[in-house]
């Protein structure tokens, strides 16, 4: 499909500070209702005089995005599509944990057909096959297809670009990504990468010698999605069930792999339904952590369900049953 890219105008309501200011990444933060300089510096244990100066003084107001620090080691993040970098006329920050880039940046990298401005809600538009991606400005609120999916942080204007959550935009989209901490780059995959080994490249080892915090990540979200209503029990062993498949030769080898396996179909709900890409819980995390380090409650089952709920009689015809946790039914 020919690509086609809408002139958009977007709204500056931020003041334009000097270029030198951009020569690292920084932490930022969007202003709440109630929110003081004081309240911001005590929260992020810094000094006020720090964010005068880092905000040039500025006045503080509900949906402002102001400066906290520069990223660790004051680097500019970078961002790579398939192993090769991509400039941006604006360093990306970060925010609630996420890496924020401008809109425009990020849709033509990962080869969005339309981008659009909805002037009524002020929201861009991004469609790629049949794919509608909502992002309302100055909103931790987006929609996919009309179903709305929270966020860590709002969308906002940064220096007259509007900028949105990379990893979230790029995944709606098919397009892995990967977080590379000793750099401080994002690296995306599109589905068609090939990686190349090289012998004169060497690998960074994981933050964990058991697992990433990718794996984490995904791992969370999936138990949330899947399990929300239950109880931690029953979030441990549905965590478990994704990394016995894990380890089995007949499923991917990576936890992201395995969630996201269509090999036989779309593997759970949430990947279909969109609910995969909802913020876990406190509970969901700690249960997909304990998994991740080994607390096993469920054997070596693969598969689970909830009979009342379930529209396939696959698992029950075909898997033996080990054990029943309050709504679910666990399968070896």
């Amino acid at each position: 499909m020919k690509k086609v890219i809408t002139s958009i105008v977007f709204l500056l309501f931020i003041t334009i500070l000097p270029s030198t200011a951009y020569a690292s990444s920084y932490i930022m933060h969007t202003v709440k209702e109630g929110e003081t300089l004081d309240t911001i510096a005590k929260d992020y244990k810094v000094s006020n005089n720090q964010l005068s100066k880092l905000n040039y003084g500025a006045d503080l107001y509900v949906g402002n995005l102001i400066r906290i620090r520069p990223i660790g080691g004051e680097r500019t993040i970078q961002v790579y599509l398939n192993e090769r970098v991509i400039a941006c006329d604006q360093s990306p920050y970060m925010e609630g944990g996420r890496t924020f880039v401008p809109i425009r940046f990020i849709a033509e990298a990962i080869g969005i057909d339309e981008i659009n401005w909805d002037e009524a809600r002020e929201e861009a538009v991004l469609i790629k096959d049949e794919v509608i991606l909502r992002l309302p400005l100055r909103n931790n609120i987006a929609f996919i297809n009309d179903e709305s999916y929270e966020l860590d942080a709002a969308i906002n204007v940064y220096n007259g670009r509007t900028f949105v959550p990379i990893r979230f935009v790029s995944e709606v989209f098919e397009v892995d990504v990967k977080w590379d901490q000793t750099t401080s780059s994002v690296k995306l995959y599109t589905k068609d990468y090939i990686e190349v080994n090289r012998p004169d490249v060497l690998l960074s080892p994981v933050t964990s010698s058991t697992y990433s915090e990718e794996d984490l990540y995904w791992l969370s979200r999936l138990v949330h999605a899947e399990a929300e209503a239950e109880p931690f029990e029953g979030k441990l062993a549905v965590a478990n069930c994704v990394i016995n498949r894990k380890k089995s030769k007949d499923f991917p080898n990576t936890i992201k792999g395995v969630i996201f396996d269509r090999n036989w179909g779309v593997q759970y709900t949430p990947v279909a339904n969109g609910r995969i890409y909802n913020n876990p819980s406190e509970d969901s995390i700690k249960a997909a952590r304990m998994a991740l380090e080994g607390n096993n409650n469920i054997g070596e089952c693969m598969y689970f369900l909830n009979p009342k709920k379930s529209t396939s009689n696959w698992i029950i015809k075909n898997r033996t049953f080990y054990r029943r946790i309050n709504n679910h039914d666990f399968y070896l």
